[in-house]
């Protein structure tokens, strides 16, 4: 009697390179821009339950990254290697970001509320030269740019947020932390040869932000705003999709789970902290989706994506200033949109594929240094005697 074996499968074989996680990129980007419009042009807020598409897009983001950044790390040859690569994908755009920022949006500002540029470069507080300067490790210390913008929508009086250009970049602080995270775990051959180590650490801190969530009085005091807000969201759903990759061969690709996900996702929504629940489901629903959406060429050759998110919050700020929302919300999504897509396009032109082209370089040693490692010298055990020569390899 014969018996046919039925082969299961799994993320890992159907994961190829043949995927669409550029363009769930790309939609979470467009999500990005478009839910900010209806908040910085002053239209009111767009929410399902007590969260936010962005909100969500934004975890997307994370549980997709920490699925591919698992992954290049596995694949570098170093982790200097992979660190050179990480630092030439969010860093070059990032810095291009805040010179645009400093010195085209806030002078157009300043001149529109003032009406001339005199004084803008020797402004304080927050100058364009301290804003550039103090923001261009990642780590955001200040919005503002002497002042402006002024008189736009966003932050509405009801909320404790400081006028800004670019709130949006927050995030990128925690992207950052989360690629030397991987870093660390592959020097120590976690990833590697240890990944239920990182099962571990994803189920403690989940269960530490439910215990923040549910019992704030059993929680230290270190507790706060910063772990629910990054621990708690960002690094959880970076590991969220970590952990995918890692047990991509044990988890199935199944359209069964990726509607219970959904529903999960759902229900989560509606939570006073949707965390508590939607990080495994939503980073498996991102997955899933990626690999079974028939639209790997979108975004396949040319990512926008980044350009997308880092853009849109002072374009539609600037679009502000300029009060175009006063003609409607058709006018201001239509004129900051495009100026947007342009702003990503020219990003991704100029900046961030020339950079990536960058991703194999590698420093010329001195000459001294090339003379000497072409030299094949014996081993210690092996001392010169006089009837050694010393050869070129």
């Amino acid at each position: 009697m014969s018996h046919r074996t039925e082969t299961k499968v799994t993320i890992a074989t159907g994961f190829s390179k043949d995927n669409s996680l550029n363009f769930m990129r790309l939609v979470f980007a467009a999500t990005v821009v478009i839910v900010h419009t209806w908040a910085l042009g002053g239209f009111g807020q767009i929410h399902i339950g007590d969260y936010d598409p962005a909100s969500i897009a934004v975890d997307g983001f994370f549980a997709i990254s920490g699925f591919l950044i698992t992954r290049s790390r596995l694949g570098a040859r170093s982790t200097s290697r992979f660190l050179w690569h990480r630092a030439l994908r969010i860093l070059p755009g990032f810095w291009a970001s805040l010179i645009a920022v400093a010195f085209l949006c806030a002078p157009l500002a300043w001149r529109y509320e003032r009406g001339s540029f005199d004084g803008y470069l020797t402004a304080s507080p927050h100058g364009p030269i301290q804003y550039v300067i103090a923001n261009s490790l990642l780590k955001v210390r200040f919005y503002d740019i002497a002042g402006t913008p002024s008189g736009v929508p966003f932050p509405p009086s009801n909320l404790t947020v400081s006028i800004g250009w670019n709130h949006s970049m927050w995030t990128l602080y925690w992207e950052a932390l989360c690629y030397l995270g991987i870093a660390v775990l592959a020097l120590f051959g976690i990833i590697q040869r240890r990944r239920a180590f990182v099962a571990m650490i994803t189920a403690c801190l989940w269960a530490v932000l439910v215990l923040h969530r549910l019992a704030p009085g059993f929680a230290p005091g270190l507790l706060g705003n910063t772990f629910a807000d990054g621990f708690g969201r960002f690094v959880l759903m970076f590991l969220a999709g970590s952990v995918l990759y890692l047990y991509a061969d044990r988890i199935p690709l199944s359209g069964i789970l990726a509607a219970c996900c959904t529903a999960i996702l759902i229900v989560s929504m509606f939570l006073s902290d949707p965390h508590i629940l939607l990080n495994l489901p939503l980073a498996y629903l991102c997955i899933w989706l990626g690999i079974r959406l028939p639209l790997h060429r979108i975004g396949a050759e040319h990512d926008f994506s980044y350009g997308l998110y880092i853009y849109s919050f002072p374009i539609q700020q600037l679009v502000a200033v300029y009060k175009v929302q006063q003609h409607g919300i058709a006018a201001y999504f239509t004129l900051c949109l495009s100026v947007t897509a342009a702003a990503a396009v020219l990003s991704w032109f100029g900046i961030e594929r020339p950079a990536l082209r960058l991703k194999n370089w590698t420093p010329r040693p001195s000459g001294t240094i090339r003379v000497l490692s072409r030299l094949r010298l014996p081993r210690p055990e092996e001392p010169l005697s006089p009837g050694t020569r010393v050869e070129e390899s």
